[in-house]
């Protein structure tokens, strides 16, 4: 009994519009640059379907290919000594990275967290945390091509929509 209304209760908490509202909520439309309804109906269906395949089949083309051409190295030199700094990194982006979620959690803006610069950083926090392996080189190697998007940002910040 108590876990049937435990459920029920659970579900209705999380409904669908209670989630896009934590998404986006916070997100003001009005502000150009920001979406709304006439940025939604900028392009037809059909060129956004259009630049969404090739969007998508493009950077697919190119993945394949570059995969193809990946090389490890033979032999991996792990070097087993912490001295506490690698770990001091991990806690500190882990809590700077905790608290930009928190605000946007409370300021009902969760969809800026798809933002590149916030992809690059989980992929930084979990590279610090992850125990050497070759998977962890993968990932490495791709994310230095996701580097240069903090210099970018900084020399063309969006200055309209903050």
């Amino acid at each position: 009994m108590i876990v049937a209304r435990h459920w029920m209760d659970w579900r209705s908490r999380y409904t669908l519009e209670n989630v896009l509202d934590w998404s986006y909520g916070g997100v003001d439309p009005s502000i150009p640059g920001n979406g709304g309804p006439s940025c939604a109906n900028f392009l037809s269906m059909h060129r956004r379907l259009f630049e969404t395949f090739l969007g998508c089949a493009i950077p697919l083309v190119y993945f394949f290919w570059g995969y193809s051409y990946i090389t490890y190295p033979s032999s991996y030199k792990f070097v087993r000594k912490d001295r506490g700094g690698k770990r001091a990194l991990l806690v500190l982006v882990s809590m700077v990275f905790g608290m930009e979620i928190g605000f946007k959690f409370a300021t009902k803006q969760l969809i800026y967290l798809l933002n590149p610069c916030h992809i690059t950083t989980a992929i930084q926090i979990y590279l610090l945390a992850a125990p050497p392996s070759k998977w962890v080189t993968t990932v490495f190697r791709v994310h230095l091509n996701f580097l240069n998007g903090a210099v970018l940002a900084l020399l063309f910040p969006v200055t309209n929509s903050r």
